[in-house]
C-alpha cells in the first residue's frame, strides 16, 4: 500500500523528535529522485533520505549512504548551496495530507540567518521535492514542469485538499448530527476516505471495523447510535496515533501501516521509521533487481538467440558434411569403370566392386563435362566436404560452448538477489563484448567486487557458494586449495560449491553443500538432483575458456532434492 496521511503523521512526529536540531553536514543525490541528507547531533549522525520515486515515495533514515555519482546532479548542488551548513528546525506535516515540511535555518549571502525548506510532495507519480526560500518561492524542484508554474521562480503552490477535512477537527456533535446527514449513500469507509484527511482504504475501512460494521455498510444503514460508535472508533485510531501508533507489516495483505489493522496478523517493528527503512526499502531494492536483471535477460536473450541459430546452421552443414565419404566412393568407382562413362550423360551406372555379387550404383554425372571432368567434380566435392567438416567441428564446439555459457548467466540473473551481484555480471558481459554500454548511470562509481557466498554447515565448515562466474572463478582458482571438495550440479548450469575443509568431510556437511549446488543451479525446483563432486586439483579451466568455465574428473555423485532445501545460516 502507498504511505497515507496517518502513518506519515506518526513517522514526521518520530523524525522530528530524533532529528530536530540536527546540523547538515553533507549533501548527497544518490540517483535522479532521491537526495540523502546527513545530520550531526550530538553523539551521532543521521542519514536522512528523501525519495519522489513515482512508485516508493518516502522519507527515513538509513544506516549507510547509497553509491553516489561522481559528479553530483544540479539539484544536489543547489541543495549544499542553500542549506550546508544549515540547522533543521523541524520536520512537520500540512495537517494529514501527504505533504513534508521540512525547516531549515541557514545563512544567506550576506550571512544573516533565514528560513528555508524542503517540501515533500507523497503523491505517487506526481510525487516532487521542492526547496522553498521564506518568500514561499521555489529555488528549484526536483522534477521540473513549466508548463504547471513548477520551475525556478515561481511561487509554491500548496496542492488541493480536495475539500477534505482534519479528522480532529470533527466533535461529537457535528459528527452525528451534521455529518451524517450529509454523508453521500456511499459505503463508510468511501465516505471517510472521501471526507477526511490522509485516510487511505485501509485506514478508512479499519475505522469501520472497529466501530463493528463491516466495510460496505452504508449510511442508509446507520442509526443515530450507530453514528455515535463510529465517531468512537474514529477517535480510537487517531488517539492511537497520538501515542505512536502500533507500525506493522502485514505479509498477507502486503501492507504496512502505523496503526493496527483489525483481524489481520501483522509483524511489529520498533518505529515506523523503522518499518518504512525495512519494507518499503527492500520493495524498491527488489524492484531495482528485477529491473536491471530484465534489462540484462532481454539483451542477453538476443546473443542466445543468435548462437542457438548459428548451432542449427552448423549442425545441418555438418550433417551435409557427413557425405564425404560417399563422394570418395563414388569418385574411386567412377575411376574404377572408366571406360563405361559415357559422354554427355546425366547419369552412369557401374559395379560397386567392394560390395559381393558387385551391385550396380546409379551415380549422377554432368553432362556438359567429359569423364575425366565429372571424376575430378566429385573428387572436388570430396575434399571440400571433408574440409568442411573438420572446420564445422571445431566451430561448433565453440559456438556449443558459448550456448552454454550463455545459458549459465542467463541462470545466474534469474537467480541473483542482490544488485551487486547483477553488476558483476554487467561488467563481465561488457568486457566480453556482449553489452557495447553497461546500465549505469552517468559518472556512477564503479562498486568493488563481491566475494563468493559464504555459508555454515551444521558441522560448523564454510562452504563457499559463486552466485556468478566471476565469483565461481574467484572460490575455484583463488579461495580454495587442491585439496578442498569442489561440487557443481551434474550437465546443468549452476554455481560453483567449495567446502573449505580438508581430509574427511563430515556427511552432513557433504550434503548440504550438495543441497546448496543444486539449490543454485537450473534444477532448484526438482525432486532429484545429481550432483558431482571431487577434489579441487581435478577441476581445471581450460586454455581461453570463457568465465566459470571448467572441465573436472574422478567425480562422484550424490543425489539430493533442493525443493525441500533450507539455506544455511551465513557464515
Amino acid at each position: 500500500m502507498p504511505l497515507d496521511g496517518l502513518t506519515l503523521k506518526v513517522l514526521v512526529n518520530e523524525l522530528h523528535n530524533r532529528l530536530r536540531n540536527g546540523r547538515v553536514i553533507k549533501i548527497y543525490q544518490p540517483n535522479e529522485l532521491t537526495i540523502t541528507i546527513h545530520l550531526r547531533l550530538p553523539g551521532t549522525t543521521e542519514i536522512l533520505l528523501i525519495s519522489a520515486d513515482p512508485l516508493h515515495p518516502r522519507i527515513h533514515t538509513i544506516q549507510e549512504q547509497p553509491p553516489n555519482p561522481i559528479n553530483p546532479p544540479a539539484f544536489c548542488m543547489l541543495l549544499r548551496k542553500h542549506l550546508e551548513p544549515s540547522r533543521l528546525l523541524g520536520v512537520e506535516q500540512q495537517g494529514w495530507d501527504r505533504l513534508v515540511h521540512l525547516r531549515f535555518e541557514c545563512p544567506d549571502e550576506r550571512g544573516q540567518l533565514t528560513e528555508k525548506m524542503l517540501v515533500l510532495e507523497v503523491m505517487g507519480r506526481h510525487s516532487n521535492l521542492f526547496l522553498v526560500n521564506q518568500e514561499g518561492q521555489i529555488l528549484d524542484a526536483l522534477k521540473r514542469y513549466p508548463e504547471r508554474d513548477i520551475a525556478p521562480g515561481y511561487l509554491y503552490q500548496v496542492p488541493s485538499d480536495q475539500g477534505k477535512q482534519d479528522p480532529t477537527s470533527f466533535t461529537k456533535e457535528e459528527f452525528v448530527d451534521e455529518v451524517r446527514l450529509l454523508a453521500p449513500p456511499t459505503p463508510l469507509w468511501k465516505w471517510i476516505q472521501d471526507s477526511c484527511q490522509g485516510f487511505s482504504k485501509v485506514a478508512a475501512q479499519e475505522v469501520v471495523r472497529r466501530g463493528g460494521f463491516k466495510p460496505q455498510t452504508k449510511r442508509s444503514e446507520l442509526t443515530s447510535a450507530d453514528w455515535e460508535r463510529l465517531y468512537l472508533s474514529l477517535q480510537d485510531l487517531l488517539t492511537e496515533l497520538a501515542k505512536g501508533g502500533q507500525p506493522q507489516w502485514y505479509p498477507e495483505q502486503k501492507d504496512f501501516a502505523a496503526y493496527r489493522i483489525t483481524n489481520s496478523q501483522g509483524k511489529t517493528f520498533s518505529s515506523t521509521d523503522a518499518l518504512i527503512r525495512s519494507i518499503v526499502g527492500e520493495q524498491v531494492q527488489t524492484r531495482h533487481i528485477e529491473q536491471k536483471a530484465s534489462a540484462l535477460r532481454r539483451q542477453l536473450n538476443n546473443h542466445y538467440k543468435r548462437v542457438q541459430r548459428k548451432e542449427t546452421l552448423q549442425l545441418e552443414t555438418l550433417r551435409e558434411a557427413e557425405g564425404a565419404d560417399s563422394w570418395r566412393h563414388q569418385g574411386e568407382l567412377l575411376t574404377a569403370s572408366f571406360h563405361l562413362i559415357p559422354t554427355g550423360q546425366r547419369s552412369v551406372q557401374v559395379p560397386d566392386y567392394t560390395l559381393p555379387n558387385q551391385p550396380l550404383v546409379t551415380i549422377e554425372l554432368d553432362p556438359r563435362l567429359s569423364p575425366s571432368a565429372n571424376i575430378q567434380r566429385i573428387f572436388k566435392r570430396y575434399n571440400k566436404a571433408k574440409a568442411s567438416k573438420k572446420f564445422t567441428r571445431v566451430q561448433l564446439e565453440k559456438t556449443q560452448e558459448e550456448r552454454r555459457y550463455l545459458e549459465d548467466v542467463l541462470l545466474q540473473i534469474e537467480l541473483a538477489d542482490d544488485e551487486l551481484i547483477l553488476e558483476e555480471i554487467e561488467r563481465e558481459l561488457t568486457r566480453l563484448g556482449y553489452l557495447k554500454t553497461q546500465n549505469k548511470r552517468r559518472g556512477a562509481k564503479a562498486t568493488p567486487p563481491q566475494g563468493p557466498e559464504r555459508y555454515l554447515s551444521s558441522d560448523g565448515v564454510t562452504i563457499l557458494v559463486g552466485r556468478n562466474n566471476q565469483q565461481n572463478d574467484e572460490l575455484t582458482f583463488r579461495l580454495s586449495s587442491p585439496n578442498h571438495l569442489w561440487l557443481h550440479a551434474r550437465n546443468i548450469p549452476g554455481s560453483h560449491v567449495v567446502i573449505l575443509a580438508e581430509g574427511d568431510i563430515p556427511g552432513e556437511t557433504l550434503v548440504q553443500g550438495a543441497h546448496l549446488a543444486a539449490y543454485f543451479s537450473q534444477s532448484r525446483t526438482s525432486p532429484k538432483v545429481p550432483v558431482d563432486y571431487t577434489l579441487r586439483r581435478h577441476v581445471r579451466k581450460p586454455r581461453g575458456a570463457k568465465p566459470g568455465f571448467v572441465h573436472y574428473e574422478h567425480a562422484k555423485t550424490i543425489m539430493v532434492n533442493p525443493a525441500e532445501f533450507t539455506l544455511p545460516p551465513k557464515a
